[in-house]
């Protein structure tokens, strides 16, 4: 059978891109909705308790994508939707959408090859090939032995938290360095980019909190698993460098005011 998924008595299947551009500004102003959620988030909707409360999934949960044909038609659509809802803001502003996008282009390069150059990128970098390497290796061991191993439920969940943060960690860490770069030009107080170092923080955290867990399991990987971790760490002390304030920054719907106080992940002695 087809599925079919209706939002507010409307098919997906037949939805319009004006229809869809209704939904996404419409659904912002929910009073059940937590407003920005979804800005400093790790879009691991499976694993949040807020989804039910974030304009973002409630949107974007609804689009089809079962099929290739149904997802590049979904995604074609957002697209349409985002340049018209981007062109009118401009207009707004009597902006030329046509005029500022080489702009935008040279500017965009110009700031990635500067911040690829950054210390704390290069060793988010690193970090994601040790990960790779080291799962490389998972596959040349005893296949028996890992059987057995992913047995363990908290485990196998470790093994998902460290691969959904692996890459994530240096994307992220770029979007903040952008951010804050933008903040200073415009000479306005730091907020978005320390939103997104909060979450880098989080990130590092959980995952630290992962290594941890395996480093117990897989002795004879003991040394691999240090360098990790120590990484790790070494990152989330120049993140909170590059970021002062970052810590006790509140991110709406998914931090506790009254849990702000560093994880014990984040007192480990760096050698």
């Amino acid at each position: 059978m087809e599925k079919i998924v209706y939002l507010r008595g409307i098919s997906i299947n037949t939805m319009t891109k004006d229809q869809f551009i209704s939904q996404l500004t419409e659904t912002p102003h929910d009073p059940q909705m937590i407003r920005g959620i979804f800005n400093w988030c790790d879009r691991w909707c499976e694993r949040c308790g807020q989804t039910g409360r974030c304009t973002l999934y409630h949107t974007s949960s609804q689009l089809l994508t079962g099929t290739p044909e149904e997802f590049f038609k979904s995604l074609s659509m957002v697209f349409e939707a985002t340049v018209e809802i981007l062109k009118d803001l401009l207009e707004d502003s009597e902006t030329d959408f046509a005029s500022i996008e080489p702009d935008l282009k040279e500017r965009q390069d110009r700031e990635e090859k500067l911040i690829r150059q950054n210390d704390g990128v290069a060793l988010a970098k690193q970090y994601g090939k040790q990960v790779t390497q080291w799962f490389d290796s998972l596959e040349k061991k005893n296949a028996y032995s890992m059987e057995v191993r992913l047995q363990d439920e908290m485990l196998a969940d470790c093994f998902e938290v460290i691969q959904w943060y692996q890459y994530m960690i240096e994307v992220k860490l770029m979007r903040a360095l952008m951010t804050q770069k933008d903040e200073e030009e415009e000479q306005s107080d730091p907020y978005d980019s320390l939103g997104i170092a909060k979450l880098l923080l989080v990130s590092i955290e959980r995952t630290i909190g992962a290594w941890g867990y395996l480093y117990q399991k897989f002795k004879e990987d003991e040394d691999e698993i240090l360098d990790m971790l120590i990484n790790l760490q070494r990152l989330s002390k120049k993140i909170e460098q590059a970021f002062p304030g970052a810590r006790t920054f509140i991110r709406p719907g998914l931090d506790d005011v009254e849990q702000i106080e560093r994880s014990p992940c984040s007192r480990l002695p760096i050698p």
